[in-house]
């Protein structure tokens, strides 16, 4: 019986989590804000929290609202930061590319009839203007991103492992889910998949220890090296 991956995108696949970092180290600049280690974990409390769950139009924007009031813009400050924000993205937009490795990974899973999907808390609209730029890889996941768009709950939720497994016809115990965040990783634990966390986004190595994934890996890049004891795994399901 085949094995499935499903892949977070953002911060996984594709460097577009460094733009989070570059609108903060604008917005920081200009406020003359200077975050203190609790207003580092209230951020980032804030945005575990608004990431999961119930999905929510617009979310970008609705996260960096809830992060200006937490480091003490007032009203006025958060529209010019917010407007700011969107013209910094525009350009990091531009500088999106895929990490190392991550093609040849998914050649890797072609020639071996490994099936595989994309489930991202992005939206369909933002899919397209991340991954328009890699024709001949995006045009290998025509019919199998689950976006935002397609979903009533966002991850944790396991609604988009199901639907990912569903499409591609394969048992959830039969699955790997690979990501950077918790979001990636609980959802996985949820249907008893097999979880992969990957350095290449916003969690240290110990954040991720923290969720106990059954691999924590540089990047995608490292996927071959373990093929042999995901399937292990897999099979002992």
């Amino acid at each position: 019986m085949k094995i499935a991956f499903v892949f977070d995108m953002d911060g996984t696949l594709i460097n577009s989590t460094e733009m989070g970092d570059a609108i903060g180290r604008e917005i920081y600049k200009e406020f003359k804000i200077h975050p203190t280690e609790q207003m580092e974990k209230e951020i980032e409390e804030l945005v575990y929290k608004l990431m999961q769950g119930e999905n929510r139009k617009n979310l970008e924007a609705k996260i960096m609202w809830e992060i200006f009031k937490v480091v003490g813009l007032n009203f006025t400050q958060r529209i010019k930061a917010i407007k700011m924000a969107a013209s910094i993205f525009k350009e990091e937009k531009k500088k999106i590319k895929l990490f190392d490795g991550v093609e040849k990974v998914f050649d890797m899973l072609d020639e071996n009839g490994f099936s595989y999907a994309i489930a991202t808390t992005s939206s369909m609209k933002e899919v397209d203007e991340r991954l328009s730029k890699f024709p001949d890889f995006y045009k290998k996941l025509s019919g199998k991103i689950i976006s935002r768009s397609s979903v009533e709950n966002m991850k944790p939720h396991p609604e988009s492992m199901e639907l990912a497994a569903s499409m591609m016809n394969v048992p959830l115990n039969r699955c790997v889910i690979v990501g950077d965040m918790h979001t990636d990783i609980n959802m996985g634990k949820a249907v008893g998949a097999v979880t992969i966390g990957v350095l290449t986004g916003i969690f240290t190595r110990e954040k991720l220890l923290e969720l106990n994934p059954d691999f924590i890996l540089d990047s995608v890049a490292d996927i071959p090296q373990v093929l042999e004891e995901i399937k292990q795994i897999i099979d002992k399901n």
